[in-house]
């Protein structure tokens, strides 16, 4: 069931909330892909589309959101740094043993189990200090 944007996930940043309504899209083009993969082989492009993605993402994005949180002296920074390397750590391992041309179904449908949780444990739960953080002066 796709993942749809809403208000509780805004974080008052414009740019990290669209930067998060991206990797909801994402997340649901995954899904899409595990689901056709049950009858139909794995669109490729799609797939290299999705990992192309998430390697800029964990670099790009984690990097702004860090940026705003210690330019507003986010009480939750240093939680979301440390949470950001949790998950580089994992998108790490994961696309080192999993190449968008080998990757199978099962690994895509564990990829977006991740990715679904980060979206309620990470972003309704850390990112949203940033809510409460001072604008910069």
């Amino acid at each position: 069931m796709p993942i749809e944007w809403s208000e509780r996930y805004a974080v008052g940043e414009a740019r990290v909330d669209r930067q998060h309504q991206k990797l909801f899209e994402y997340i649901n083009r995954l899904e899409r892909l595990v689901e056709e993969a049950q009858s139909q082989p794995l669109d490729q492009e799609e797939v290299e589309n999705v990992f192309a993605f998430l390697e800029a993402y964990v670099h790009t994005h984690f990097a702004y959101e860090e940026l705003c949180m210690a330019l507003r002296g986010c009480p939750v920074a240093q939680r979301n740094k440390e949470a950001h390397e949790r998950f580089l750590d994992f998108w790490t391992d994961f696309s080192r043993k999993h190449s968008p041309k080998t990757v199978d179904p099962q690994a895509l449908e564990r990829l977006h189990a991740a990715l679904s949780g980060w979206l309620t444990q990470h972003i309704c739960k850390v990112d949203v200090g940033l809510r409460k953080a001072p604008p910069p002066a």
